[in-house]
């Protein structure tokens, strides 16, 4: 479990999707098969990716910073 504290206040940051995933797949396991818990894992990936690109997110090569070469 990802727990990080800011540096600027007492806030505690809690990675929910990471903790949500980790019960799925816990609980994935317990009432169903390994094979079929693999296909429900990659039925998320391919979700994820498909919400990723519905909302346009990308990357070129143009938008990443290259530090100047000596």
């Amino acid at each position: 479990m990802d727990i990080l504290v800011t540096e600027q206040s007492n806030m505690v940051f809690h990675n929910k999707i990471e903790m949500t995933m980790k019960r799925l797949i816990r609980q994935s396991l317990y009432h169903f098969i390994m094979a079929y818990t693999s296909h429900i894992l990659g039925q998320v990936k391919t979700l994820g990716f498909q919400q990723a690109t519905a909302m346009s997110i990308s990357l070129e090569k143009d938008d990443l910073l290259a530090i100047p070469s000596k």
